[in-house]
């Protein structure tokens, strides 16, 4: 360990920030408001009670101000006397005042450059919302005043909520600033590569660099190297997938080594485990051993063979080596793609699904953030300026330049929206959500179709399947008690649709909604038809294996369930690690569910089922049997998009989409709607409405049947199409504005990130000295937001100096700032130290 000599050459050194131009001191100014992409104003530090700025990144749409003298005005030649006159009066506004409410007016040179579209959509609300002020007015003096008699009250009311609906429907392009990729957990694109750049530019452990520090700082830098470390650790363990996942060969096909997180070495598999839940260890040579490398960790190979750390095989008598177990909760990756000394045939389970399985995760091959993807593209910070902001900074302790071009930028400004805004309270006694968060729908899991059996009393029932694992049952056909067969693609909707008359109707089939998509409907005394999914364990490997059956569940009082005398359900697998399985059945003779427990174990080479009827599971039900069965519906009750289409229509933010109804997720701006009134039932109240729906990831079209009430408020939606359609349905809107900071303090209490706590990116130590008991250290965040706040206020170079950081826009200053460093940091002298257990200042 280095130790500085205390000298005037260190003093001076010491003295820089003093005696040199170092630029804008960073905590001075890092609580100032910015508005990048023209869109929102962003603050990335916040001061709580006159103390120094926390980090808290937060967001607000900027408001607009209308350039144009035009006004569109309600102001009929007489006043209407009756609702029809008064939907004649508005329409005629409409109509006049068209360029104005289209913002043909506008010159687009007024608009800000990088949000044209917020800018012009934002002054066409305000005007759209302006009539209709007017309008509402006018209504109600006219009603005062009786010019509108009170009988017609009602229908003026309605004439009024229909026209404005109309006057904000059209076609709305919305700005398509593209961030140009959404993290995803493959091909090297998850945000780690900025944590790794930080790491390798901090002071290291016991060299002159770090021994230049204050304690303090050197504490702080110590800090820094701790919390960076697990916030990559994490992201490599949960979202790092070069190759996708393969859970039998896991460092290949994820890109990495599989180490132990405490002492980053590599760990080997337990030879013999259990394929399905291998063991692992660490491996040493015993340093007392007589072996040129005692005391070296080492590992195997995929032959078996061993090898150090630094790869270079080595051969160890088995009596020799050591072994330190380590459970996989333990484990990460250090990223190594491609690596040629990635093990073939490593074995873990990575999605913690209790067992490892072969083959790919599917769902890993389209896995990344397009969620924050999304955000970033809401509020229009893409980072696609001219040019693009860019960080260069110098580290006066290491002498050393890194850079953080917009790539790594992006990375760190999406990887702390990826944190969130949850929090809990210092002392543990709640929580609570910052920031601003909607959402329309339900998102779509392809989740199984689910049979729900009365029981004998309350909380007595029986739902199959057990589980929710993807499309376990799917029912294709019903025939109820009275001998019909249900239209598939609308048996489960609140209200089927008459679309020829634009009108509909209640189901009465349908029972409620549960989980938001979920749609019961009344199945008792009805024979289905399903298919599913049956498990087993591979003979030959003993793995999990899955086929696909028909089976039939005839519900009918007196129906024939065959010679076995019941009706096969499926199977539930109990648990996968220990090879254990139910088959499950409907026992109409016995008015029961019953559940048989089959055990794999291995016999010679093969394995085999045996029965383990201790383990059985019965479960009787009501009689006369009630019967409901759900689907988790692709088309969800369409009253639940209204709210983020209001927000885009008559508010001009931005808003997302997932335009995939299946289970695989991609969200994306949404950069086009068109609203169009399709048709009306004036006598049922009733009109049809499509929104086409363009988001950067693809189309859909919402279709539906909205009836209003007398006053023309809606009443109630129902989908104007089957589930069978081929159309594309969104699967939910959402729009977020996220609010994501270390600490800080709500209605008087402090409160911390719950994410950056669970995965120890902040340290909180109990310290009954400050107000709130507890003290947060958030170095690495501090840091992480410092840069941010640098390349998004135009600070293009920065020097850190005693772990303090000052920011230049002048890069001739900033070359004569680190040039006058080096010559001071030159002139310290180092000597060998004492340990760090023992050193002193």
């Amino acid at each position: 360990m280095k130790k500085v000599v205390r000298n005037e050459a260190y003093q001076a050194f010491l003295d820089a920030a003093q005696t040199l131009d170092l630029g804008t001191r960073i905590k001075d100014v890092r609580d100032q408001p910015l508005r990048p992409g023209g869109r929102v104003i962003a603050t990335l530090f916040e001061r709580v009670n006159g103390g120094r700025p926390h980090p808290r990144i937060r967001f607000a749409f900027a408001e607009v101000e209308d350039p144009g003298p035009s006004i569109a005005s309600f102001e009929p030649a007489s006043p209407p006397t009756s609702a029809a006159g008064l939907r004649e009066a508005i329409a005629s506004a409409l109509t006049l005042h068209a360029d104005v409410l289209a913002t043909r007016d506008l010159d687009p040179k007024s608009a800000p450059p990088d949000s044209p579209c917020y800018w012009r959509n934002r002054i066409r609300v305000l005007r759209t919302a302006a009539l209709f002020t007017q309008v509402r007015s006018r209504v109600e003096a006219w009603l005062g005043s009786g010019t509108l008699p009170a009988s017609e009250r009602a229908g003026c009311y309605r004439a009024v909520t229909e026209l404005e609906e109309e006057a904000y429907a059209g076609t709305v392009e919305f700005d398509d600033a593209d961030t140009g990729t959404y993290h995803s957990f493959g091909h090297d694109a998850p945000f780690v590569h900025y944590l790794e750049q930080l790491l390798s530019s901090l002071p290291a452990e016991g060299s002159e660099d770090m021994a230049l520090l204050h304690s303090a700082n050197r504490e702080s830098v110590r800090r820094q190297h701790q919390q960076t470390r697990a916030h990559l650790d994490w992201l490599m363990r949960k979202k790092y997938a070069y190759h996708g996942i393969e859970e039998t060969d896991i460092e290949r096909s994820l890109g990495g080594f599989l180490i132990d997180a405490e002492s980053r070495r590599i760990v080997s598999e337990v030879p013999d485990s259990d394929p399905l839940a291998p063991h692992y260890e660490l491996l040493r040579i015993a340093p007392t051993a007589n072996h040129s490398h005692a005391g070296a960790w080492v590992y195997r190979d995929a032959a078996g063979g061993l090898r150090l750390q630094d790869h270079q095989p080595l051969e160890v008598e088995p009596e020799l080596l050591r072994s330190a177990p380590r459970e996989p909760e333990q484990l990460t990756f250090r990223r190594a793609p491609d690596d040629p000394h990635l093990r073939k045939g490593i074995r873990f389970d990575w999605d913690e699904g209790g067992f490892v399985q072969q083959g790919a995760i599917d769902w890993v091959s389209w896995a990344g953030h397009c969620d924050v993807k999304a955000v970033l593209e809401l509020l229009g910070l893409t980072l696609t300026g001219d040019p693009p902001p860019r960080v260069e900074e110098y580290r006066a302790d290491t002498g050393r330049t890194t850079i953080y071009d917009r790539e790594l930028l992006l990375e760190m400004l999406a990887s702390v929206l990826e944190l969130g805004s949850s929090y809990s309270r210092l002392d543990g006694t709640g929580q609570r959500r910052r920031g601003f968060r909607r959402f329309g729908g339900s998102r779509n899991d392809s989740r199984p179709d689910r049979l729900q059996f009365t029981g004998p009393g309350r909380g007595k029932g029986f739902r199959w399947p057990m589980g929710s694992r993807r499309e376990l049952m799917h029912v294709t056909a019903i025939e109820l008690p009275d001998g019909q067969r249900p239209d598939m693609g609308t048996a489960f909707f609140r209200h089927l649709p008459e679309l020829e008359t634009v009108s509909f109707a209640k189901n009465p089939r349908y029972v409620t909604t549960v989980e938001g998509d979920y749609n019961v409907i009344d199945v008792s005394g009805a024979r289905i038809e399903a298919k599913i999914k049956v498990d087993a364990f591979d003979p030959h490997t003993g793995y999990p294996v899955q086929r696909d059956q028909t089976t039939v569940i005839d519900l009918r009082p007196g129906a024939d369930p065959g010679p076995e005398g019941r009706y096969f359900l499926g199977t539930h697998m109990d648990d996968a690690a220990s090879r254990k399985l139910l088959r499950v059945y409907y026992d109409p003779a016995g008015n029961r569910i019953v559940a048989e427990m089959d055990r794999y174990t291995q016999r010679g080479d093969t394995w085999v089922a045996s029965r383990v009827p201790s383990e059985d599971i019965e479960v009787p039900l009501q009689s006369p049997l009630r019967c409901t069965l759900s689907r988790e519906m692709k088309r969800d009750d369409p009253s639940q998009f209204t709210a983020l289409l209001h927000l885009a229509l008559r508010q001009a933010h931005n808003i997302c989409a997932d335009t995939d109804q299946a289970s695989a997720v991609w969200n994306g701006v949404v950069t086009r709607l068109r609203v169009t009134k399709t048709g009306a039932n004036p006598e049922a109240r009733t009109e049809r409405w499509q929104v086409d729906v363009k988001a950067r990831f693809g189309e859909a079209t919402l279709d539906y049947l909205v009836r209003r009430d007398e006053r023309g408020q809606p009443q109630a939606y129902c989908p104007a199409t089957s589930d069978h359609h081929w159309g594309r349905w969104p699967d939910f809107l959402w729009h977020d504005v996220p609010d994501v900071g270390s600490k800080g303090v709500e209605n008087g209490d402090w409160v911390v990130n719950d994410t950056m706590v669970d995965r120890e990116l902040v340290t909180i130590r109990v310290d009954e000295s400050v107000p709130s008991g507890f003290y947060v250290f958030d170095d690495h965040i501090k840091n992480v937001f410092e840069l941010l706040f640098c390349g998004l206020a135009g600070y293009t170079h920065t020097v850190v100096h005693n772990d303090k950081r000052h920011g230049f826009r002048s890069v001739e200053a900033w070359n004569a700032a680190t040039r006058a460093l080096d010559r001071l940091r030159a002139a310290v002298s180092f000597v060998d130290g004492p340990s760090p257990a023992s050193s002193d200042e």
